[in-house]
């Protein structure tokens, strides 16, 4: 396996998928800036008051640069606006301020949306969103027939009048869907075996 993707297994090949990105030249300097920004996080929340809501941050501006830099995060993974400022943090993916709206009434368990630039950030989720990527989400959801050019596949396996799935609400339901919880339950596992391996060195290395 290449050392810039980890297997994810599913029930079938089809689930087997890349929570790393592939081919993402990201500048080292960068990188090594919004590690020293990650373990400045993770120190300082070994030595926070238990009591305090000091484990909370802004999103570190290395780590905010790399983010932008991304495959895909220039634009909302579900609309395609520019530029994007919200993320739908359960699948690491950058999202408009109307869509972070309809995520919002997903409610946290299927999709936890924060604000980039507004909101304060556990490392947790700061991780979640440099490990995940627009175009890591949208390659998977592709393979599952979730996406608007694709979901007419399911149009095709189900019988058009039985399949609720259209590719004008396609990027909508996914998130409701086996396909989606799967992938949130992974990127959480994720998240968590990057967090246990040490300092962060960036995507092909955790």
């Amino acid at each position: 396996m290449p050392p810039n993707t980890v297997e994810v297994r599913g029930d079938s090949a089809s689930d087997k998928c890349s929570l790393m990105g592939r081919g993402n030249i990201l500048d080292i300097s960068f990188l090594e800036m919004a590690s020293s920004e990650i373990e400045r996080i993770r120190r300082f929340q070994k030595h926070k008051d238990a009591s305090s809501n000091s484990g909370y941050h802004k999103f570190p501006p290395a780590c905010w640069a790399l983010l932008k830099r991304m495959d895909g995060n220039q634009r909302c993974v579900d609309c395609g606006e520019h530029d994007p400022q919200w993320a739908a943090v359960s699948y690491g993916a950058l999202l408009c301020l109307n869509c972070s709206g309809y995520h919002r009434s997903l409610g946290v368990r299927v999709s936890c949306v924060r604000s980039v630039t507004m909101d304060e950030w556990s490392l947790e989720h700061v991780i979640a969103m440099l490990e995940g990527g627009n175009a890591q989400m949208t390659a998977f959801f592709i393979r599952h027939c979730l996406c608007p050019t694709t979901a007419n596949a399911l149009q095709t396996k189900y019988a058009s009048s039985a399949c609720s799935i259209q590719p004008s609400n396609v990027a909508r339901i996914r998130y409701k869907t086996k396909a989606g919880l799967f992938y949130r339950q992974q990127m959480t596992l994720h998240v968590k075996r990057t967090l246990q391996a040490g300092p962060y060195r960036g995507r092909a290395i955790s």
